[in-house]
C-alpha cells in the first residue's frame, strides 16, 4: 500500500514538533518569559492527565517555553502565551507501556475547560494519553485560534461537536483511532480546513460529511459511513489523498473524482459500491495508488486501471469484474435490471442536447420508484392471500419450490429424485444479507490489560488449565462481573510488530454474529527485547457452557433430547454462521473446522461455531489477496501464507452435509465406508421408499417431523457430501432449503396442532 503523507498520527505529531522548533528559532519572541497564569495552566493539564511521563519535564521547569522539543513533549510560545502545545504519550492501544485509560475520575470537560485559559493556543496535539469521554465542544470552541488540532489514539466518544465547524482557522483536524460513535457536523464553513481524518471510530450510520474546497487530505476508512459519495466531492481540486475503506458506502461511483488533478491516493475499497465504472474513466497523472476492492463493481476497468505498473498500482480484487482476476461470481454484484443502466455522464462534457443531468437522473429515479412502488403494493397484496390461505392450509409452504441443477456426479447407490426440491434462490445477495448484520445477542467487545487476564484466571493457574501446547495455553476464566470465558495465549511469528497485530485485532473484533463463539476481547504482550514487537497474544472467548450438538444427540440420560424442529433450527445457525464466515471478507474465511463437537448449544440451544479460522488478509502490490495467520500454531514457526484457499468454501459444505447426516439419524459415520452405505440407503429411500426414510431416521425424533421436511433436509445433506467438491451446493442454498424445511415443518406442526383440538373437540 501507497505511504500516506501523513502515516501515523505519532508521525504526524513529530512533523508538528518540527515545525514548533522551526517556529520557535524564528521568533524574537518567543523567549519573553510565559505568563504565570499559562504556567499554572499546563501544570494543570499535566494533573488532569494523571502526571504522564510525556509531561514530567514541566514539574519544577522555569520557564516551559525554554523547554527543548522532544518526540513526547513541544511547548511553543510568543508574547508570553502558548501557541503550541504536543504531548504524545504511552496509552495508545499499540503501546508497549499501555494499561488502560484514565481512571473514573477523569474529566474530559475540566481538561478543555483549563486548555480554553491558553486562548493563543493555535496548534494542540494530545495523542495516546489514554482520554476519554465526550469532546466537549462548547469548550474547544473558546479556542479560536486554533489551526491544528490532533486528539488520536484515544478513548472519545459520542458526537463529533458541531462546535468544531466553527472553528474558523482550523486547517488540521485528526479524530482518529478513537471510539467516536455518533454524527459529524458539515465541515464546509471552514474554508482553511485541508485535512480531517476521522478513521478508526464508529461514526454513523450518518452520511459522507460535506468539506470545504481547500481539502487536501479526507480519511474517513473504517466507520459506518452509509449513502452516496457527493458529487460534491468531485469539486475538490486540491485533494491529494482520499480514503474511505470499510464503510458502508453505496451506489455508483462518481468517475470525475478518479481525474482530481492533485490525486496521488485513493482507496475506496470494502464498501457496497456497484454498477460500473465507465470505459471514458480518466486517471490523474499524479495517481499512485488505486484500490476498489471489495465491492460490487461489475463490466469491465477503465482503461488506466487495468494493471499494474511502476507509476500506480490498482487493486480490483472481491469484485465481479469481468476481465479481472480474484473475483466473485457476476450473480453476486448484479442488483436487477437496473444495474445495467451506466451512470450518467459526469464532468462538464457531454452536456449537449436534450435532458440534462438532473432530468436523467430524475427520470431514473421516477422509474426506479414506481418499480419499488409497485413491488411494494404486490408483495402487500401477496402477504394477504397467503396468511389467507396459511390460516385455511397450514400444512401448504409458502416458499417457492425450484429445482436446482443437478450434480453431475451423485453418491454412489443414490439416484437424484424425480422432482428434486432443491431451491435455489435467485440471488446470491437476498440470502446473505441478513448474515451480514446478524449480530445480536453478541457480547461487547474490548481490550483487557494482562493484569485483568491474571485476576479472572488466578493468576493463570494449573487448576484453570484446559490444555497446553509448546505454542498456546487454553484456560477457563472468570471476568470481574461474573461472566465466564476462555483465554487463549498464542505466540505471535516474530516478523509481526504491535501495531501489525493491533490493525489484524481489530478485524477480528468485528468477526461478530450470533451463531459464532465470538472472541469478546484481546490483550497483546510485547517482547521484552524488542518492545516494538509483539510476543503473544491474549484472546478471550465468550464460554458457552451447555454442550456440544452431537452431546444434545447422544446423551439423552444427561440432557434434554433434540426433537426434528429443534434439530433444524440448529442447522440453520450453524448455516448461519458459515454463510457470515464465507461472505464477509473477500475472499471468504474458509476451510474451518466445522464439525459437530464443534458446534456449541447456548442456554437457548443457539447453535455457534466454536473454531473457525482467524486470517490475515493480506494484499501485494501486484494486487493479489492471500491469506496470513500472525500466531505460530505449528510446531516449526512457519512464517509462510495460511493454505490454499481454494474451494475451502466446498470442504465447509461437506462438514455441514456430515453434520445434517448426524442430526437425521443420531448416529456418527466413523469411517468412509460407512458414510458410502449411509448416503446410498438414503438416496434409494428418497428416490423409491419414501417410508423407508422414516425408519431411517432417528427414533428419538419419531413423530415429531414432517415427512417433506425430513426428505429435504436429507436431500441437501447428500448434496453437500457430494464427492466432486464442484457438484456441493452453496452455503446459501443450504440455508434457502433447510429454512424451507423449517417452514414445512410449522406447516406440518400447525396442522397436527389443529386435527388434535378437532378431535379432542368430537
Amino acid at each position: 500500500m501507497a505511504p500516506s503523507p501523513y502515516s501515523s498520527p505519532k508521525q504526524a505529531a513529530a512533523l508538528l514538533l518540527l515545525l514548533i522548533l522551526c517556529a520557535g528559532i524564528a521568533s524574537p519572541t518567543a523567549a519573553q518569559p510565559l505568563a504565570s497564569s499559562q504556567a499554572k495552566a499546563l501544570l494543570r493539564v499535566r494533573r488532569l492527565l494523571g502526571f504522564p511521563p510525556a509531561l514530567e519535564p514541566l514539574r519544577g521547569a522555569p520557564d516551559p517555553c525554554a523547554l527543548p522539543p522532544s518526540p513526547t513533549l513541544a511547548v511553543a510560545c510568543e508574547g508570553g502565551q502558548v501557541t503550541a502545545l504536543s504531548v504524545v504519550g504511552d496509552r495508545d492501544r499499540g503501546a508497549p507501556a499501555w494499561r488502560a485509560a484514565l481512571p473514573p475520575s477523569f474529566s474530559s470537560e475540566a481538561l478543555f475547560t483549563t486548555l480554553a485559559r491558553l486562548p493563543s493556543l493555535a496548534r494542540l496535539s494530545l495523542v495516546g494519553l489514554g482520554v476519554w469521554g465526550p469532546l466537549p465542544g462548547a469548550k474547544l470552541r473558546r479556542l479560536q485560534a486554533l489551526q491544528q488540532l490532533n486528539l488520536s489514539s484515544n478513548y472519545f466518544h459520542g458526537d463529533v461537536p458541531g462546535d468544531l465547524a466553527r472553528l474558523y482557522s482550523l486547517q488540521s483536524l485528526v479524530l482518529s483511532w478513537n471510539l467516536l460513535n455518533g454524527s459529524v457536523p458539515s465541515f464546509s464553513g471552514l474554508q482553511f480546513l485541508e485535512e480531517l481524518d476521522l478513521s478508526h471510530n464508529r461514526l454513523g450510520p450518518a452520511a459522507f460529511p460535506d468539506v470545504g474546497k481547500a481539502m487536501v487530505r479526507l480519511v474517513l476508512a473504517d466507520n459506518n459511513f452509509t449513502g452516496n459519495i457527493p458529487a460534491g466531492v468531485s469539486a475538490l481540486g486540491q485533494l491529494q489523498y482520499l480514503d474511505v475503506s470499510g464503510n458502508r458506502l453505496q451506489g455508483w461511483i462518481p468517475s470525475s473524482i478518479f481525474s482530481l488533478p492533485a490525486l496521488r491516493y485513493i482507496n475506496l475499497s470494502r464498501n457496497r459500491f456497484d454498477g460500473q465504472l465507465p470505459a471514458t474513466t480518466a486517471c490523474a497523472v499524479a495517481l499512485a495508488f488505486v484500490d476498489v476492492s471489495s465491492n460490487l463493481l461489475t463490466g469491465a476497468r477503465p482503461a488506466c486501471m487495468r494493471g499494474n505498473s511502476s507509476a500506480r498500482t490498482v487493486l480490483v480484487a472481491g469484485n465481479c469484474f469481468a476481465d479481472a482476476k480474484q473475483q466473485r461470481a457476476s450473480t453476486y454484484c448484479s442488483p436487477g435490471a437496473l444495474a445495467a443502466v451506466l451512470p450518467p455522464p459526469q464532468g462538464n462534457g457531454g452536456g449537449g442536447h436534450g435532458r440534462g443531468k438532473g432530468g436523467e437522473i430524475g427520470m431514473i429515479l421516477a422509474i426506479a420508484g414506481s418499480i419499488v412502488g409497485g413491488a411494494l403494493l404486490i408483495a402487500l397484496m401477496l402477504m394477504v392471500v397467503l396468511r389467507r390461505a396459511r390460516r385455511r392450509h397450514p400444512e401448504v409452504s409458502v416458499l417457492p419450490k425450484s429445482p436446482a441443477s443437478t450434480p453431475a456426479k451423485k453418491a454412489e447407490g443414490w439416484k437424484a429424485p424425480s422432482a428434486q426440491k432443491i431451491i435455489t434462490p435467485a440471488d446470491k445477495r437476498h440470502a446473505s444479507q441478513a448474515a451480514r448484520v446478524n449480530t445480536l445477542e453478541v457480547p461487547a467487545y474490548r481490550v483487557y490489560t494482562l493484569e485483568e487476564l491474571q485476576e479472572a484466571t488466578n493468576n493463570f493457574s494449573s487448576s484453570n488449565l484446559i490444555k497446553t501446547s509448546p505454542l498456546a495455553q487454553y484456560y477457563n476464566g472468570q471476568l470481574q462481573d461474573g461472566s465466564r470465558v476462555l483465554v487463549r495465549c498464542l505466540k505471535v511469528k516474530p516478523k509481526y510488530s504491535l501495531q501489525s497485530i493491533d490493525q489484524y485485532m481489530e478485524i477480528i473484533s468485528k468477526l461478530r454474529h450470533r451463531h459464532l463463539v465470538c472472541i469478546v476481547g484481546h490483550c497483546t504482550v510485547s517482547d521484552q527485547e524488542n518492545p516494538n514487537t509483539a510476543s503473544s497474544v491474549y484472546l478471550i472467548s465468550e464460554c458457552v457452557t451447555n454442550g456440544s450438538l452431537r452431546s444434545h444427540l447422544t446423551e439423552w440420560r444427561k440432557r434434554e433430547m433434540l426433537k426434528w424442529p429443534q434439530r433444524v433450527s440448529s442447522a440453520i445457525g450453524v448455516a448461519r454462521g458459515i454463510q457470515f464466515l464465507h461472505n464477509v471478507t473477500a475472499p471468504g474465511i474458509v476451510k474451518n473446522d466445522i464439525n459437530i463437537e464443534n458446534i456449541l448449544l447456548d442456554k437457548t440451544l443457539t447453535s455457534k461455531i466454536n473454531d473457525f479460522n482467524l486470517p490475515m488478509i493480506s494484499t501485494s502490490k501486484n494486487g493479489k489477496i492471500f491469506f496470513e495467520i500472525p500466531f505460530a500454531l505449528h510446531e516449526d514457526n512457519d512464517i509462510g501464507s495460511a493454505p490454499n484457499t481454494e474451494q475451502g468454501d466446498k470442504q465447509d459444505i461437506y462438514q455441514l452435509g456430515l453434520i445434517l447426516l448426524e442430526v437425521i439419524t443420531g448416529k456418527p459415520t466413523d469411517s468412509e465406508i460407512e458414510l458410502k452405505s449411509l448416503k446410498a440407503q438414503l438416496g434409494e429411500a428418497l428416490t423409491e421408499e419414501p417410508d423407508r426414510l422414516k425408519d431411517m431416521a432417528d427414533p428419538a425424533i419419531q413423530g415429531t417431523f414432517a415427512a417433506e421436511s425430513l426428505s429435504t433436509v436429507a436431500e441437501i445433506a447428500l448434496n453437500c457430501t457430494a464427492g466432486e467438491p464442484s457438484d456441493r451446493p452453496s452455503i446459501d442454498d443450504v440455508l434457502w432449503n433447510l429454512q424451507y424445511s423449517m417452514q414445512v415443518q410449522d406447516g406440518w406442526a400447525s396442522s397436527e396442532s389443529l386435527g388434535l383440538s378437532v378431535k379432542s373437540q368430537a
